[in-house]
This record gives C-alpha cells, structure tokens and sequence, in this order.
C-alpha cells in the first residue's frame, strides 16, 4: 500500500507542478494526513490562488483549529479573490446565473 501513495504523491507533484489546481489540493490533503501542516499550507495557498474554493475553505478549518495564522488565512482570501478578480466576465457571471454548474466563485 505504501507503494501506491508514494506513486499518487508523485502524479500529484507532476500535475501541480504542471498546473493541475485540484492535484495541489490533493497533495495539500494528503500533508495534512501526515500532519506536516507548513507544507499543506503551502499547498492549499497556492491552489486557493488558482481559484480553488475547496483550498480557501481547508484554510480557513486549519485557522480556527490554530495551525494557521489570521494573516494566513487573509493572505489566502485575498489571493483567491484576485483570481476571480481576474477571471471575471460578463458571460460568465450570466453563465453563473442560469446554471450553478457554471459558478466559478
């Protein structure tokens, strides 16, 4: 079993660092089962910069559970926020009206 999760940690670290946000999730999870919370920290930063709402909302949990920092959680909140920020459109956000599956915030 230890085989496989050094092989999935390794395709996770090939996809993130290809772009892959929900692979940066995953490894962010995954250091948090190991309880190495600076690392998953990172991790979670980073995909909540790349719109990951999940990663905002696992912050958040490790910043009231006391492993992250207000400043942390703030810096991740405006990270996330200048992504949709910068993604914002006027067809997506009429996307976003007609169907949930199209909400990007």
């Amino acid at each position: 079993m230890e085989v496989h999760k050094k092989k999935a940690t390794h395709y996770y670290e090939l996809a993130a660092i290809k772009g892959d946000v929900t692979a940066r999730y995953n490894l962010g999870n995954s250091e948090l089962l190991i309880d190495n919370v600076d690392r998953a920290l990172q991790h979670h930063m980073i995909a909540a910069g790349s719109g990951k709402s999940d990663s905002l909302d696992r912050i958040k949990e490790l910043y009231l559970d006391g492993h992250a920092t207000k400043e942390d959680y703030t810096n991740a909140l405006r990270l996330y926020q200048a992504y949709v920020d910068e993604i914002k459109s006027p067809q997506r956000d009429k996307a976003a009206a007609f169907n949930d599956l199209s909400r990007y915030y």
